[in-house]
């Protein structure tokens, strides 16, 4: 049973790049809160339940000892070690040669071995590296819309998170795209317990993915014991037992998610499939407006729209929704860019300019350069695939 869509997972879209330094992520879970944290309920039909054992995501090797012994420390002051860790770790021209690989979920130490891995897997690595430089290091969530894509039948939701670097007279943003800022931001901090589970939630995902259910169940639970207060795994799990034709626990799942962050389009969605697959029409009618009020809100939600009419060639309908988008939200450069980019491709090359034009105002500055570059020189670049 396949209409479970939407999950959660850290990745990095590097079409997007310029989107994840201009804000801080989603922390409706993060919330203070009180929260009982009731076990998920046990996969049927499956074989012997699957354990997963506690892990140090940030575990230094003596590989990792050896690189800091012979590069960094031997520098004294605080700042020349940040900017040295900085200058060797952080793609694309780091010495450390460090590739990103949106597929591989990685603890610190494997990182640094295979000089790979995705958002998750450079954190982890960045901040055991700097803590054991003596360095303030810290995950951060980036707040910014929602990224869509699709494998199969599934819609990922797909989030960021990075590094906030600090010496005692400046920090940084320390992003696996390669791009550093001044921290100048409005942070969203996460501890390490919950960016543990975000590394849990990714290996569950994954699984998920990949239609290994026990798998995805083991880790999707540890990341649930993990932090409670987190609604990702919880919306992951309920997909999990969707596919394993678990309806009643796929509900208390969603319900679950729905309790830690109300707000959450993408437990209402997969709730409203459950009731309709109950045939609880009732329920299903309710929520159904609910998850129409929010796209209805959401400038994100036209935007995935805008862009699937453009992949039809429905330029005009494109259009339309963009202008809706923006209509909502007029202070955000990717909305006007999208504009841009679907008016050049409808051949309404004036108007695309005047938008590309008005992207380049409201952009943050690390920004501007890119948007002074041609417009057809930037549609052909997004239009590549990321994979």
């Amino acid at each position: 049973m396949h209409w479970f869509k939407d999950i959660s997972i850290y990745r990095f879209h590097f079409g997007r790049v310029l989107l994840l330094l201009v804000g801080t992520l989603l922390l409706g879970a993060c919330a203070s809160q009180q929260i009982t944290n009731p076990e998920p309920p046990l996969l049927r039909n499956t074989g012997p339940e699957i354990q997963v054992a506690d892990i140090d995501v940030l575990a230094v090797s003596p590989e990792m000892n050896e690189f800091l012994e012979r590069y960094i420390l031997p520098y004294s002051r605080k700042h020349t070690r940040a900017i040295l860790l900085m200058d060797a770790v952080t793609p694309p021209n780091g010495a450390l040669g460090f590739d990103y690989d949106d597929t591989l979920t990685l603890t610190a130490s494997e990182a640094f071995e295979r000089r790979t891995g995705n958002c998750i897997g450079f954190a982890n690595m960045m901040i055991a590296l700097a803590r054991k430089a003596g360095l303030e290091a810290e995950y951060q969530e980036i707040t910014r819309r929602p990224e869509w894509s699709s494998r199969k039948d599934t819609v990922l939701i797909i989030k960021h998170v990075n590094v906030i670097l600090s010496s005692p007279d400046q920090a940084w943003v320390v992003d696996v795209s390669g791009l550093r800022l001044s921290q100048e931001l409005a942070r969203q901090i996460t501890d390490d317990n919950y960016a543990k589970a975000l590394y849990l939630n990714n290996l569950g995902a994954e699984a998920l993915l990949n239609y290994n259910l026990p798998t995805a169940h083991a880790y999707l639970s540890k990341a649930i014991e993990t932090e409670p207060r987190m609604s990702d795994p919880w919306i992951n799990m309920g997909v999990v037992f969707g596919r394993n034709d678990q309806l009643e626990d796929a509900k208390f799942a969603f319900k679950r998610a729905l309790q830690i962050d109300g707000s959450s389009s993408s437990a209402m969605s997969n709730l409203y499939e459950v009731y309709v697959a109950q045939e609880d029409y009732v329920a299903a009618l309710d929520l159904q407006k609910k998850v129409e009020k929010y796209r209805r809100d959401n400038p994100y939600y036209l935007l995935k729209l805008s862009d699937e009419a453009l992949a039809q060639e429905q330029f005009e309908e494109s259009i339309n929704l963009l202008q809706r988008a923006i209509r909502k939200k007029d202070n955000d450069h990717m909305l006007y860019f999208a504009l841009a980019k679907t008016q050049y491709l409808s051949g309404e090359v004036e108007s695309a300019e005047d938008n590309l034009v008005r992207a380049r105002k409201v952009a943050p500055r690390n920004m501007m350069a890119h948007y002074g570059r041609p417009l057809d020189e930037l549609v052909a670049e997004e239009e590549k695939p990321f994979n």
